[in-house]
């Protein structure tokens, strides 16, 4: 996965919150599976079926039983949905992006169809076609909060930063309860220089979930950014109070520390970050 960083100095602890944020965010973003289509009774229970093995992570099992549902029942798109999930889950990118096809060809304003097209191709690093996809799946349905947080999530790799924000924020205002939109939306808004606006978003994650080691690491950043030492340090002892064997925190803290001239106190950081296996 692409990374892209903020600072020369804090390359690695936003390379590695970036990637737990991301995996999250990711996975937030699929989409629920269609259930419940009338249809041949078999094809029925091969397909729901096919839907407990998906659930319980046995994939194989799940093709299986979604290709027999499809032989019985070929012209029913929610089975080729529930094929490319799965597919996709085992990591047959190309294949799944055949499945979402089928079932667009079959029903063209199958929205979540498109939307899960978009995370296949976002997880090939396919960026441009994972932004076509997702904007396929908006024009169809707009008030998904889910589409304009891929969407983000895109055009954040993209580097388009503002872009992101903007896409975020929407996402946001769809589904205020949701922490992972938030702090996503927190990196984005870091990555476009918008300190306050990221630490506000920090704080919208945070009242949701106070051990949200993710949102104390951007916080971090955006006060560090703002010069505001002090209180990125209790950002920091925050994050680290839930993940006290994070290397990068350790480090990035002995950062700030030294910046501050504090270098005895930085130098504990960095005993401790390398004790932890980080080099640098």
């Amino acid at each position: 996965m692409k990374i892209f960083t903020f600072n020369s100095r804090f390359v690695s602890l936003w390379a590695i919150l970036l990637v737990a944020c991301l995996l999250v965010i990711s996975v937030a973003g699929c989409q629920p599976a269609p259930q419940g289509y009338k249809g041949d009774p078999q094809a029925v229970q091969f397909n729901e079926t096919g839907m407990k093995y998906y659930n319980a992570g046995s994939y194989n099992l799940a093709l299986i039983n979604f290709g027999k549902a499809i032989k019985i029942d070929p012209g029913n798109p929610a089975i080729w949905f529930n094929n490319g999930q799965a597919l996709d889950a085992m990591q047959k990118y190309t294949e799944a992006q055949d499945s979402y096809d089928q079932a667009i060809k079959l029903d063209p304003n199958f929205s979540d169809a498109w939307g899960n097209k978009a995370l296949s191709y976002y997880d090939q690093e396919e960026y441009d076609q994972a932004l076509d996809s997702i904007n396929k799946a908006i024009n169809i349905n707009s008030n998904v909060s889910n589409y304009w947080n891929t969407k983000g999530l895109i055009l954040y790799m993209q580097n388009k930063f503002n872009e992101s924000v903007d896409s975020l924020q929407k996402a946001a205002s769809m589904d205020p309860g949701n922490e992972d939109i938030w702090t996503m939306l927190a990196n984005a808004q870091v990555s476009a220089k918008k300190y306050d606006d990221a630490i506000t978003s920090c704080d919208k994650a945070l009242s949701i979930d106070q051990a949200n080691a993710q949102a104390w690491g951007y916080r971090a950043k955006a006060l560090y950014e703002l010069r505001r030492y002090d209180e990125a340090l209790i950002a920091f002892d925050k994050g680290l109070a839930i993940q006290p064997n994070n290397p990068a925190l350790w480090y990035s803290k002995g950062l700030t520390l030294e910046d501050m001239k504090r270098n005895d106190e930085a130098e504990k950081c960095y005993d401790k970050a390398r004790s932890l296996g980080y080099q640098f």
